[in-house]
């Protein structure tokens, strides 16, 4: 494992005081109480905390979570010494990187919270709907989902962190503690619209400035209209990448799926056993710790099925080898649950990777697809279902076959990614590609053999434009966009040319450094703000605007206040890439190979497809279009999370006038 050094500050050579000493860790809690004022409370902290010393916003852009002090020498010095793999060079290694001196160890045991993730929780659906009030404590610990300890960034001890489980139209309340000791933070809430609550969304230096340590921050957002699967991760550079995220489930008693018996959580997920913030300063440089060449995103070392996995020991990392594995790998184990014979159980699968899709079935058995990304589809029956970052699909499993274990499967589409990466990750390799879980009939020992057969575990779609399939089945792609019709039907959002946009995306050299370009610009987070304090300086345009002037600020702006917006994105690239809009969920119009043009786009205008995560396909386009009607600064970014930090990422400004009267509204005396 990498060296965890003494941390100290590295200009005044102090050691740092610590939020985590002497602090008491509150359990987790939840509650339905009557709904209290909180504007001022919170008004108070937004603003404190924007013209605060907020030590990870400033660095966000190098990924390295600090605000260091040091001139551009010192840290090119600095980072030039990390991304050579030597430990033993004379500086101070774990504060550089976020990771302070000394972590408590939290169990496996404790790390994965068995019952929320199968729903044993006794939620009581409802119509009649309250405020939900959750705390969440963000600490660093050191912990192994898959027997391999390394630096975690947990929620309460946990990760996945707790269930947020709420009825359509409740209020939730989540008052984030940031016990963390040199890392500010920030929790986005994926696929909640945040209707009128855009303050709320979570992205660090787009609609809040991050929490600072020791610091606290209570998010409010109201749940009406929202329905089914969803998720919490940071928005702040990579930290959902060693551990904070979690569940969100809103139920609704009208949902319109067919009736279960029972319910599910199932994340899965790539695994890096190094500390994400060092992965990231390396792979900001013109070469990285495992490539010769910028822009090869790290492979992980293993995947995760709700947080477990095991792993073989003997393996050292290829991505970035750690100076000792064995004495911090104790092997793991899987993630098994049980079912009763005869009953219909409905998994909500999620995928929380920061660089992977997963093909996710369960042998001998077939499932219903009923809901993606919180919209309710007619149902699909298919052996298996494509999950790619950031997205939710909601399935039926019918417990009919022969009672015993069955493997559950999230496998690797290995010729989507691994033809791109001029290496090969001796942990992928050693896991055969996939993370596997037992599922169990009627209490069979789970220590007896699986009796089902492995199938074709290949995602067919997408397939005959993959240059890399094996002629079998292995695409890259989402389900045909004409393949999947949402069970509350609307006819397609009407767009006018003046809230029509295009874009197209391409990997380009910049400084010696590979990132990636949005019509030739690369987003980098503002410091030490957040965009939507600056909403009085943004100006509707025809195209877009560079706020300050800034080419790393590409803000998109509507200008027809009775029309949708629509968005043509065209991919210069030669790998899919999944696209997640904030503040909406967006209709799939169009779509087709190439360029976007009338020539070579197909339309569906009947019911189409709304979700709020999409795979653009590689050197293709799509079109999209959304409701005119949510004031706020929107991020559109690709939900690879190390793309964000190169710069796959642009905003929208909606309604500018309302969102300006909005945060008028906000009573900004401290209290």
């Amino acid at each position: 494992m990498y060296p965890i050094a003494e941390a100290k500050d590295l200009e005044t050579g102090t050691k740092p005081a610590s939020p985590l000493k002497n602090t008491t860790i509150a359990p987790f809690q939840v509650q339905a109480y009557s709904k209290e004022t909180s504007t001022p409370w919170l008004t108070r902290i937004l603003f404190v905390i924007c013209v605060a010393l907020t030590l990870a916003i400033a660095g966000l852009g190098l990924g390295l979570g600090l605000k260091l002090q040091q001139d551009k020498t010192e840290i090119a010095r600095l980072r030039s010494l990390n991304t050579t793999g030597d430990s033993n060079r004379n500086f101070n290694y774990s504060s550089f990187y976020g990771i302070p001196d000394i972590l408590p160890v939290v169990s496996e045991a404790l790390l994965v919270n068995q019952t929320e993730l199968d729903m044993r929780t006794q939620f009581q659906i409802s119509n009649v709907t309250s405020t939900r009030f959750y705390v969440f404590n963000i600490t660093q610990a050191l912990a192994s989902p898959d027997g391999f300890q390394k630096p975690m960034i947990l929620i309460n001890n946990q990760s996945p962190g707790p269930l947020i489980e709420a009825n359509s139209g409740d209020t939730i309340q989540v008052l984030v503690n940031n016990h963390m000791a040199n890392w500010s933070t920030t929790i986005h809430w994926h696929g909640i619209d945040q209707k009128n609550s855009n303050r709320m969304d979570g992205v660090a230096a787009v609609t809040q400035c991050g929490i600072p340590p020791g610091q606290s921050f209570k998010y409010e957002f109201n749940t009406t209209g929202e329905r089914g699967t969803f998720w919490y991760h940071s928005h702040l550079s990579m930290q959902y990448t060693d551990g904070l995220f979690g569940p969100i489930v809103i139920h609704d008693p009208k949902e319109q799926i067919p009736k279960v018996d029972e319910e599910k959580i199932i994340f899965m997920g790539d695994w890096y056993h190094t500390y994400s913030s060092v992965l990231l300063a390396s792979y900001l440089n013109p070469t990285s710790q495992w490539a010769n060449e910028s822009g090869v995103e790290p492979l992980p070392d293993n995947i995760l099925l709700n947080g477990r996995n095991k792993y073989n020991c003997s393996v050292q990392s290829t991505t970035y080898p750690p100076n000792k594995t064995a004495e911090h790998c104790s092997g793991g184990s899987l993630y098994k649950t049980e079912v009763k014979s005869g009953g219909a159980h409905r998994f909500r699968l999620i995928n929380h990777s920061s660089f992977l899709s997963f093909w996710f079935s369960i042998d001998n058995h077939t499932m219903e697809i009923v809901e993606i990304d919180g919209t309710e589809i007619e149902p699909i029956s298919f052996r298996g279902v494509n999950v790619n970052i950031g997205q939710r699909y909601s399935i039926i499993i019918h417990a009919n076959q022969t009672v015993g274990n069955y493997n559950m499967r999230a496998t690797l589409p290995t010729s989507c990614f691994l033809p791109f990466a001029p290496y090969n990750s001796s942990g992928l390799d050693s896991s055969g590609y996939e993370v596997v879980g037992i599922l169990s009939y009627d209490h069979t020992d789970f220590d007896k053999p699986t009796i089902g057969v492995k199938g074709n575990v290949t995602n067919p779609y997408g397939a005959s434009t993959n240059p890399f399939n094996n002629l079998v089945w292995n695409g890259c792609d989402d389900m045909p966009f004409n393949m999947t019709f949402p069970m509350r039907k609307k006819e397609e959002f009407k767009a006018t040319p003046s809230n029509t946009h295009y874009i197209q995306y391409a990997f380009s050299q910049a400084q010696n450094v590979n990132r990636i370009f949005v019509n030739k610009t690369t987003w980098a987070p503002i410091e030490n703000n957040a965009t939507i304090w600056k909403a009085s300086e943004i100006k509707p345009s025809n195209s877009y605007i560079s706020l300050g002037n800034a080419l790393n600020q590409q803000i998109y702006t509507n200008n027809d206040a009775t029309s949708a917006n629509e968005l043509v994105i065209n991919s210069l690239d030669a790998m899919e890439h999944p696209w997640h809009l904030h503040g909406h969920s967006f209709q799939i119009v169009g779509w087709g190979p190439s360029l976007f043009s009338s020539e070579n786009t197909y339309w569906n205008y009947e019911n189409p497809m709304r979700r709020d995560t999409v795979t653009v396909p590689a050197n293709s386009h799509i079109v999209i279009r959304w409701e005119n009607d949510n004031p706020g600064i929107w991020a559109m970014h690709r939900h690879v999370a190390w793309h964000v930090e190169g710069g796959m990422f642009f905003q929208f400004a909606e309604r500018l006038s309302n969102l300006q009267k909005l945060l008028d509204g906000m009573d900004t005396v401290a209290k």
